[in-house]
């Protein structure tokens, strides 16, 4: 074995010492230097540096109360947390105050479960940073309660973790005031990954900006998620996410809801059906998201998909419309006082080719399947010729039938008997041209007033 290779383990062995984790020995293997000699390759993890629960008194049984085990377990100072709790039912009445890079480890969200049920607030983090939930479960059943408050967080996660209320439509309205997450006090840079929230009044509420979810579900909440505050600042990025709900109005109202100024709203690949209303962005009297997009997302709703009601600058993507009845609902309706311009992309509907025209104001940009419609072009406008001899540009009437056209050749031609070149003379006086069935020109006065036909 070469000195380099000695050297080379002894280094890793002393670094993996310096932060106290113990290696467990991987496959053997031979190495090229050493021919038939065994290697076996370090595997750090954090097991080993954990405290787990039992071992302070915790019984995870659903019957006996392991508030004060698992304070107890959560009591270390010298050191970051990490904090196991094996596979049980674990009843609290409390959760341990936890200090920066804690970590909450379990074996599985639908193994490793934290039952409360009592009106409390169970988790509050207040200027923490970078604080993990991985691999658990907490159940809340009291009518007032709220799972997690995070207050001036930094990059805090939850990992795998399924936060469930009692929120029914069998039991509505007794639980609409149960919230799932709360993110207030300017949080940032939470992260969501693979997580359910299930079940409560109100899934996630925020009044901050820089939160993330991703690959998550949130199912039969009243309310998925409220953006509130009205103070320019609640938005959030929802990437490869599901809500949805069954179709008893009972159990869920909105998916999403803005309520009041807020800052930006990104949605890509986020699946909404089972809602009266699936998305209602911003508030009559003002307020509304700075930037609000949606891309490669698919709508169902009940009554509204998509109700754009004050927002500045929505754009929309390849957005799927459906219908969660019968009868298909209103897919998008926009306020045109509260969102006067806006752009969207090849929206897919359900009832029709492309959404009908008249939904959009006047002032937005939409590139449909068969129609695009743009309040103005700022430039040179180019249109090229295409294949063959097809036209360049076609004007035609309200049914379809072409009044002019510009040939592939460039030529202007109109296809109306009294629809040929208006000139209007220096004295203001607007002239036709036509044509007689000899072939002579003739100019007919139209009067100083503009023509409209």
């Amino acid at each position: 074995m070469s000195n380099n290779t000695v050297g080379r383990r002894s280094m890793l062995a002393a670094a993996l010492g310096a932060v106290g984790a113990v290696p467990v020995m991987a496959a053997c293997s031979s190495t090229p230097e050493s021919p038939g000699i065994e290697f076996r390759s370090p595997l750090v993890t954090d097991a080993p540096a954990a405290r787990n629960v039992r071992d302070f008194g915790a019984v995870g049984d659903g019957v006996a109360d392991d508030t004060l085990a698992i304070a107890a377990a959560a009591a270390v100072k010298d050191a970051p947390l990490v904090l196991y709790l094996p596979a049980g039912h674990y009843k609290v009445t409390a959760w341990p105050e936890l200090a920066d890079y804690a970590t909450i480890l379990g074996d599985g969200a639908d193994v490793t479960i934290v039952v409360c049920t009592t009106d409390t607030t169970l988790i509050t983090l207040r200027k923490r940073s970078r604080v993990r939930f991985a691999r658990i479960g907490f159940y809340m059943s009291g009518p007032k309660s709220t799972a997690v408050v995070l207050n001036e967080c930094f990059r805090c996660s939850f990992d795998s973790v399924v936060i469930r209320g009692n929120h029914l439509s069998d039991n509505h309205p007794r639980y609409l005031e149960q919230r799932g997450v709360v993110l207030e006090g300017n949080t940032g840079g939470t992260a969501f990954l693979n997580c359910d929230i299930n079940n409560f009044g109100f899934g996630i509420v925020t009044s901050c900006i820089q939160n993330y979810v991703t690959s998550s579900k949130l199912t039969s909440n009243y309310i998925g998620v409220l953006g509130t505050g009205n103070d320019h600042n609640a938005g959030l990025a929802l990437t490869n996410v599901e809500f949805v709900s069954d179709l008893d109005p009972r159990t869920t109202d909105k998916h999403i809801v803005i309520d009041g100024a807020a800052n930006d709203w990104w949605l890509t690949n986020v699946w909404f059906e089972g809602a009266d209303i699936a998305l209602s962005v911003g508030r009559r009297d003002g307020g509304g998201p700075a930037q609000f997009g949606m891309t490669n997302c698919k709508v169902a709703a009940r009554t509204v998909g998509i109700d754009l009601i004050y927002c500045r600058q929505p754009y929309l993507a390849n957005v799927q419309f459906d219908r969660d009845l019968d009868r298909p609902p209103i897919e998008l309706r926009i306020d045109p006082t509260g969102c006067p311009e806006g752009t969207a992309v090849n929206l897919i509907s359900t009832a029709a080719d492309d959404l009908n025209p008249a939904v959009f104001p006047e002032r937005w940009h939409v590139l449909g399947r068969t129609s695009t419609h743009a309040p103005s072009f700022t430039g040179t406008v180019v249109a090229k010729a295409g294949r063959g001899d097809a036209d360049i540009f076609q004007a035609q009437s309200a049914d379809g039938v072409v009044r002019s056209a510009v040939l592939a050749s460039g030529t202007w031609l109109s296809e109306h008997t009294e629809g040929g070149v208006v000139l209007k003379d220096s004295a203001g006086t607007y002239w036709r041209l036509s044509i007689s069935t000899e072939g002579a020109l003739k100019t007919m006065p139209l009067g100083k007033q503009r023509p409209r036909e």
